[in-house]
C-alpha cells in the first residue's frame, strides 16, 4: 500500500492482472494495449514516464497520462504513468506486480531475482543477434517449465523481440496469463536456483584453482 501511494496510483483490485511495463520502441505494444483493453480481465499497466512515449502517444491520440496524474483508461485497461524510481523502490515494483516487462541487461536480473513472471525484451543487435541470445537464455529458463508453460513463455517473448505478424502477440498473451499459476511458482524455483549458484568471484577463484 506504501509503494502505490508512492507512485500516484491506487492499490490493484482484487480481479486485476497488475503488470509493469519497461521497454525499448516496440512495434507489438500497439497490438499488446489493443489486446489489454478488449480483454476479460482487468489491466493495471505501470510504465515509467517517457518509456516508449511515441507508441503511447499514438494509441492515446496524444492523451498519455502523467505521472501523478490521471490514469488512462479504455476498455478493460487501465495505463498509469508513474515516476522513475531508485533501485530499492523498482525491486519493490517487480515484487508487487503480477508480470514485469523489462528490458536490457539489469533490468531481466531484477526480474529474475522477484521471482515473478516476466517477459524480456532485449536490446535489438545487428544482424538479429539478440534472438539467438534470447533462445539461449529460454532454454535454461524454460527447462524446468510444463510443455504448456515453457511454449506460452516461447511464444510471448518471440513476439515481443520480433515481427511476428499480425495477432501474434495478442495469443500468445492469452497463452501467457494461462500459464500464470505455473509460471508463478517456477519463478519461486528459478530463483532459489540462482541463489545457490556460487558468486562470481567464488567462480573465477575456483575457475583459476583449476589452472595451477
Amino acid at each position: 500500500a506504501a509503494l502505490w501511494a508512492s507512485l500516484g496510483v491506487p492499490a490493484p483490485a482484487p480481479d486485476e492482472i497488475r503488470l509493469s511495463l519497461f521497454c525499448y520502441p516496440n512495434r507489438a505494444l500497439p497490438e499488446l494495449l489493443d489486446a489489454w483493453a478488449d480483454g476479460d480481465r482487468p489491466i493495471g499497466c505501470l510504465v515509467p514516464e517517457g518509456v516508449a512515449a511515441g507508441a503511447l502517444d499514438a494509441w492515446t491520440g496524444g492523451a498519455v497520462p502523467h505521472a501523478g496524474g490521471v490514469a488512462l483508461t479504455r476498455g478493460r485497461l487501465r495505463l498509469h504513468a508513474i515516476p522513475f524510481v531508485d533501485q530499492d523502490d523498482y525491486d519493490r515494483l517487480l515484487w508487487a506486480c503480477d508480470v514485469n516487462f523489462v528490458r536490457g541487461e539489469d533490468s531481466i536480473v531484477r526480474a529474475q531475482w522477484a521471482a515473478r513472471p516476466f517477459v524480456w525484451q532485449l536490446y535489438p543487435q545487428a544482424d538479429a543477434v539478440h534472438v539467438g541470445k534470447l533462445a539461449a537464455f529460454l532454454a535454461r529458463y524454460a527447462a524446468g517449465l510444463d510443455a504448456a508453460a515453457a511454449g506460452a513463455v516461447r511464444r510471448l517473448m518471440d513476439a515481443w523481440n520480433a515481427d511476428s505478424g499480425a495477432g501474434a502477440i495478442a495469443a500468445a498473451w492469452l497463452d501467457f496469463v494461462a500459464a500464470r499459476p505455473e509460471l508463478e511458482k517456477h519463478g519461486l524455483k528459478w530463483a532459489a536456483q540462482l541463489a545457490g549458484q556460487s558468486d562470481l568471484a567464488a567462480g573465477m577463484v575456483k575457475a583459476v584453482a583449476t589452472k595451477v
